[in-house]
């Protein structure tokens, strides 16, 4: 019961996206180590895990056609067995020095990882029909081809690239490079204009919205808006540590922000919400992937678990706790994740 109560705790970092946090502790969940099923790893390497990506998009979604109903592999009707999900992660280590070690990019489909690029350092895709995926590179950006199940340099830029996000249609990508300045990158990857109000940016992520969400040296939170950029308020001062998370896919106008290990949602109206979901110091995943909302992944001590969130949300063994995460769902409500994707593309 220890175990499927972390899991539990997990799936809710999704739902409590509907379940704004009151001041009874009731209302705020910790996550423990107890959360990391062994029987849940999809796979474990050699080298801590520093990224995560499970496209939604046409790797994982089709759509319906004529002659009948191809399934998601995020579908909550689809056969386990059946699921052909594919996911792409990035290695490193740090050195003596503190400095980062590249040790790949890789491919996970089926618990097989295949490496697709030594010194891949991040992984961006739309979220559409189609199947593209862009990698950052220390030599620029790369494309994944489906067929040859291998990448290809895209475009003309040639910059070291530490991270890399992706508009939610088009082909608009945006790079940080290592010397901390970030690019708007377009035509195909021939063009490549620097955001000059963006300053000394650690990391990159882009919301559903097409807005961009950034920290610097003061490891506060900020928003990248077409009229300029705007600091995120009502977030503790003097953090330790930080992470950008991109969120479910229901949340359009904002992120997720890891904050000395508490989740708090930040917003392109500049404003945040504390999540009330803690970690526990000792377990705090190195990487996250929650956007497909009913199939995620998380990075803990070098693996890859995934969790199928309708399993445990209905599984009998929750029945205890199953009023709290149907007080949570009920404020979500019905959420289609290939439905929203096409009234996207219809609205473009």
């Amino acid at each position: 019961m220890k175990i499927a109560t972390g899991l539990t705790i997990l799936s809710l970092i999704s739902l409590a996206l509907g379940n704004p946090v009151s001041n009874d502790d009731h209302d705020k969940l910790t996550v423990t180590k107890s959360l990391f099923a062994e029987s849940l790893i999809q796979y474990t390497g050699q080298h801590e895990i520093v990224n995560l990506l499970l496209p939604i998009n046409g790797l994982n979604i089709e759509k319906e056609e004529e002659k009948g109903t191809k399934k998601s592999s995020f579908d909550s009707d689809s056969n386990e067995n059946d699921l052909q999900l594919t996911a792409f992660f990035v290695e490193a280590d740090t050195d003596s020095d503190g400095k980062r070690v590249d040790r790949g990019l890789y491919m996970l489909k089926d618990g097989v990882a295949t490496k697709l690029l030594e010194h891949g350092r991040d992984a961006a895709a739309s979220y559409d029909f189609s199947k593209l995926v862009f990698f950052g590179a220390a030599d620029g950006i790369y494309v994944y081809d489906i067929k040859k199940n291998s990448v290809e340099l895209y475009g003309t830029v040639t910059d070291s690239i530490i991270g890399i996000a992706k508009e939610a249609t088009g082909d608009v990508i945006y790079i940080l490079t290592e010397n901390h300045e970030v690019y708007k990158v377009s035509n195909e990857g021939t063009t490549k204009e620097k955001l000059d109000n963006i300053v000394n940016a650690k990391q990159i992520v882009v919301d559903y919205s097409n807005n961009i969400y950034f920290y610097s040296d003061d490891k506060q939170a900020y928003v990248h808006l077409a009229d300029g950029v705007k600091k995120i308020e009502g977030l503790p001062e003097n953090p330790n540590s930080v992470k950008l998370i991109k969120p479910p896919f229901m949340l359009d106008n904002g992120v997720l922000f890891l904050v000395d290990n508490k989740v708090y949602t930040i917003f392109a109206n500049g404003t945040s919400e504390p999540l009330g979901i803690d970690f526990d110091s000792d377990a705090v995943p190195t990487a996250f992937s929650v956007e497909p909302f009913l199939t995620q992944l998380y990075a803990y001590n070098k693996s890859i678990y995934e969790y199928n969130v309708l399993a445990i949300l209905f599984g009998d063994i929750l029945e205890p706790i199953r009023p709290y995460v149907t007080k949570a769902s009920n404020k979500i409500g019905p959420v289609s994740l290939k439905g929203k994707i096409l009234m996207r593309n219809q609205s473009n």
